[in-house]
């Protein structure tokens, strides 16, 4: 019941936020939720072991490397733009496109859509809590992946679709666009071939698994 209610509360209140960072913060709250499904898979049917703790394991690994990326091109948005307003992120892909770019990625991966590494770990966690006998608990968190489809999405759309305030180019350092692509590339590969980070990530479970 806890993990449907931070996925819920989570992302609605995300829903109607006007600044990336506050919206990024709430939906935080229902990405929490998403986890606590394994957690719950995990509590009612012990018997999961290492395939609930390695879900858990692989999906925050997912988690992370979006985030980070997420919030590595949105910081360096922001403080070029000194705003914080989505709306502000308007013709993006033109001003910045590799920020752009990894912006949508990042965001992608977090909504849990192929091919990154999102969609990867939401499926090993929403497939062990079926096993578990919690199909209500999934339905409840598919219904709210779509939820937060609208509003990550909604900043894709801004970014690449929308008129620019400005034709002035935001400059990236070289170390920003190396972290960027190291997070890109890491979201990437979790979504295409997830088989050995998976299997580091079962070894890891093993540990802690009596």
């Amino acid at each position: 019941m806890l993990a449907a209610i931070g996925m819920t509360l989570g992302n609605v209140v995300a829903l109607p936020q006007t600044n990336i960072k506050r919206m990024l913060g709430y939906s935080s709250i229902a990405q929490a939720g998403y986890l606590m499904v394994g957690l719950a898979a995990m509590g009612v049917s012990p018997g999961s072991g290492i395939l609930g703790r390695s879900g858990v394991l692989f999906f925050l690994a997912g988690y992370t490397v979006a985030n980070l990326g997420a919030f590595t091109a949105i910081i360096a948005i922001s403080n070029k733009l000194n705003s914080d307003l989505i709306q502000d992120y308007s013709g993006m892909s033109r001003r910045a496109p590799l920020l752009a770019l990894a912006l949508s990625l990042s965001l992608i991966s977090l909504i849990g859509m192929p091919p990154a590494a999102g969609f990867v770990a939401k499926f090993y966690i929403f497939s062990t809590a079926v096993h578990s006998g919690l199909l209500w608990l999934v339905i409840v968190a598919v219904i709210n992946s779509v939820i937060s489809a609208y509003y990550y999405l909604r900043i894709v759309k801004v970014m690449w679709f929308g008129e620019p305030a400005s034709t002035e180019k935001i400059p990236s350092s070289v170390a920003l666009r190396v972290a960027l692509l190291i997070s890109c590339l890491a979201v990437l590969l979790l979504g295409i071939i997830p088989d050995y980070v998976i299997s580091l990530a079962q070894a890891a479970a093993s540990i802690f698994l009596f």
